[in-house]
């Protein structure tokens, strides 16, 4: 299985070594490709061009501007109705502008396990998102 890793080179924080690692981990056999772009317009370029070789698609991107954050979503949704390839868009506005160091790496070592964890459900157990009902017995 192969999984592209996609990022904005200008990113406030780099989590794609650490989350190669922890996939590495998980899944066996796992080949794990780290792609960068120099701008987000190019995100759902480079997807595009990964999607041929991809199995799974992990695009991750801090931006400033949260009308390009949408556009560069609805992009890469578009690039995965094309291709047929899932994509895990985390595409977000950048939250990591003044932290201190310690809650800086708090944080990224949380989301680099949630992404992990989320990776392998979705490829793995789609069952973890299955709705579940409000329980009205309490």
């Amino acid at each position: 299985m192969k999984i592209t890793l996609i990022g904005f080179k200008d990113n406030s924080v780099s989590i794609f070594s650490d989350l190669a690692k922890a996939l590495s981990k998980k899944i066996s056999g796992l080949e794990i490709e780290e792609r960068y772009v120099p701008f987000p317009e190019d995100l759902p370029i480079v997807a595009f061009e990964a999607s041929e070789e991809s199995d799974f698609m992990f695009v991750y991107a801090l931006l400033d501007d949260e009308d390009l954050v949408n556009f560069i979503k609805k992009k890469l949704i578009d690039v995965e109705i094309a291709s047929e390839t899932r994509i895990l868009k985390v595409v977000e506005v950048d939250d990591f502008a003044g932290m201190e160091e310690e809650e800086f790496l708090d944080k990224k070592e949380a989301l680099v396990l949630e992404y992990a964890d989320l990776i392998v459900k979705i490829l793995f157990n789609e069952e973890a998102f299955k709705p579940k009902e409000k329980d009205f017995s309490q």
